[in-house]
C-alpha cells in the first residue's frame, strides 16, 4: 500500500511538471535580433556577432587576399573546416562562421567551396542525374574545384568563480586561421576575446 501511494504521488508530480512545461501561458514578444539579451554568463548570440564582425574586418584588411591575387590572378577559394570547441559549454561555431563566410563571399574578394556535408549531397545529386535526368541537362562529374585555403579554428575558455560561488568571470578566446592546403602555410590568423562577469 505504501509503495502504491509513492507511485501515485510520483505520477502526480510528473503530471504537474509535464503540464507545466506544456503550459500555453508563455508571454511572447518579438525583439530586434541585434538586441543584446544576457540570460547568463555563457557564450551567446551577441558574442558570436562580436566575433564575426571582428574576424570579417581583419580578414578583409590583411594582405593575404592581394598577395594571392597578385600571383594567381584570381580570387582565393576557401573551404570552412572544423572549429573545435574546447570549452565545457555548448557553442555552435556556425553562429559566426556562417556570417564570416557570407560577408567575405559578398565582398567579391573571396570565393567559397561548399562544406563537406553539402558536397556529399551534391555528389549524390549528380549520381542520380545519370539515372533519372534528361541527358542534355546532366552536370559533369569530377568538375569540383579544389580549395586554395581551409579555414580552421578553436574556441577556448577560462572560468573563475569566487569562493562563495556568487560571482563568475568567463573568458572566451576564438581563433580562426587560413591554411594553404597545398603547403600547410598559415596565411592569416586572428583571435577575438570576450570577457564576461555575472553575479547573484
Amino acid at each position: 500500500m505504501r509503495y502504491t501511494t509513492h507511485i501515485i504521488a510520483a505520477s502526480a508530480a510528473a503530471l504537474v511538471l509535464t503540464t507545466g512545461a506544456c503550459s500555453p501561458n508563455w508571454k511572447v514578444k518579438r525583439i530586434d535580433p541585434e538586441k543584446t539579451v544576457d540570460l547568463d554568463y555563457r557564450f551567446d548570440d551577441e558574442d558570436a556577432r562580436q566575433v564575426a564582425r571582428g574576424m570579417i574586418e581583419d580578414a578583409l584588411a590583411k594582405p593575404w587576399i592581394n598577395e594571392f591575387m597578385a600571383v594567381n590572378e584570381k580570387r582565393p577559394l576557401v573551404v570552412v573546416g572544423n572549429v573545435k570547441n574546447e570549452t565545457e559549454d555548448y557553442i555552435n561555431p556556425d553562429l559566426f562562421t556562417d556570417v564570416i563566410q557570407e560577408e567575405l563571399l559578398n565582398s567579391g574578394k573571396v570565393r567559397f567551396i561548399a562544406e563537406r556535408d553539402l558536397r556529399a549531397e551534391l555528389r549524390q545529386e549528380r549520381i542520380e542525374d545519370l539515372e533519372f535526368r534528361d541527358p542534355a541537362t546532366i552536370k559533369n562529374a569530377a568538375m569540383e574545384k579544389g580549395a586554395d585555403y581551409m579555414m580552421l579554428g578553436r574556441i577556448k575558455d577560462v572560468k573563475e568563480r569566487s569562493v562563495d560561488q556568487r560571482k563568475v568571470v568567463n573568458f572566451y578566446q576564438v581563433t580562426l586561421e587560413l591554411i594553404d592546403i597545398e603547403t600547410n602555410e598559415k596565411v592569416w590568423i586572428e583571435s577575438r576575446e570576450i570577457k564576461k562577469t555575472a553575479s547573484r
